[in-house]
């Protein structure tokens, strides 16, 4: 094993965890864009891949409507903040 072999394997981790990192933050930024807008839109809502049922419903499903029409996008956008805390996001954006 060389001397270079475990600086490698933290520089690949953490290249690795930046990657997910930012690829979560695209999500969050435009949920529509996403191949999977359900997911995307958890991100967006809950901070994770997954929300509790009340926030599926408030939040993760305005969301994904929002996507289908410019006036719901609107009316989701005003809110999203406001969804975002009720339903546990550590950081809304």
């Amino acid at each position: 094993m060389s001397i270079w072999s475990k600086p490698l394997q933290v520089a690949i981790v953490a290249g690795a965890a930046i990657l997910a990192y930012s690829s979560a933050g695209m999500a969050q930024e435009n949920a529509c864009a996403a191949q999977d807008q359900r997911q995307a839109c958890s991100f967006q809502c809950c901070g994770r891949r997954s929300c509790p049922p009340s926030c599926e419903v408030d939040c993760v499903k305005r969301c994904v409507d929002a996507c289908s029409s410019p006036t719901r996008s609107l009316e989701y956008g005003a809110r999203k903040r406001e969804l975002q805390l009720r339903c546990g996001n550590k950081s809304p954006q």
